[in-house]
């Protein structure tokens, strides 16, 4: 399993240290190709800059992917549970902390998919949280 992990990992450009800290690593990011030629050098910066203050920013590493993970089970991204919930792991998260991620985006789409489906007036759920 640690192989795999930690294979996948390289593949993303990623390395996972002891210090809880997102590392480059000399394996070029796959997501860069993705845009077009002429903003792949931004693309390339922007994915630097999100690793360095994003994810090794305010939040601790393992909380973040956590928060990864829940926000990609929310947009129900089938590329980005897999990796978040690897990325998580990799981090120290447990396997109930996985679970209440997923947990905590099924609810958030539950009350969302209720307020939106029953039409709930705006103003009185905003006078809620005064």
């Amino acid at each position: 399993m640690k192989i795999i992990l930690f294979t996948m990992l390289a593949c993303f450009g990623v390395n996972v240290l002891a210090d809880d800290h997102m590392r480059d690593v000399k394996t070029a990011n796959p997501f860069i190709e993705l845009h077009p030629k002429a903003v792949q050098p931004a693309a390339d910066a922007y994915y630097k800059a999100v690793e360095e203050k994003v994810f090794n920013g305010a939040i601790p590493l393992k909380y973040a992917q956590l928060v990864a993970l829940s926000a990609s089970v929310a947009m129900k991204c089938e590329y980005c549970v897999p990796a978040h919930t690897s990325f998580a792991i990799a981090a120290g998260a447990t396997e109930e902390e996985i679970k209440t991620a997923v947990a905590i985006a099924a609810d958030v789409a539950l009350n969302s998919s209720m307020l939106y489906g029953t039409q709930f007036d705006m103003d009185e759920f905003l006078k809620m949280f005064e």
